[in-house]
């Protein structure tokens, strides 16, 4: 197996853990907050709306501008 092997199985590995915890919010009990609850409470204040933006921005280069 070589690198690209090996990162290609995390990202996937975390993506599915992605996915089941986004599942795992919006079951009936609801053990965990949804992402767009958490999301509003952090850009509540301007330095938290300032962190995500700056966070969307630097993962808009890393990702997309290759």
């Amino acid at each position: 197996m070589n690198a690209q092997t090996w990162s290609d199985a995390l990202w996937a590995l975390l993506a599915l853990a992605g996915l089941v915890l986004a599942g795992a919010a919006h079951l009936p009990a609801r053990p965990l907050v949804r992402a767009s609850r958490l999301l509003r409470r952090i850009e509540a204040s301007t330095v938290g709306y300032v962190a995500v933006l700056v966070a969307w921005m630097w993962l808009g280069w890393h990702l997309f501008a290759r």
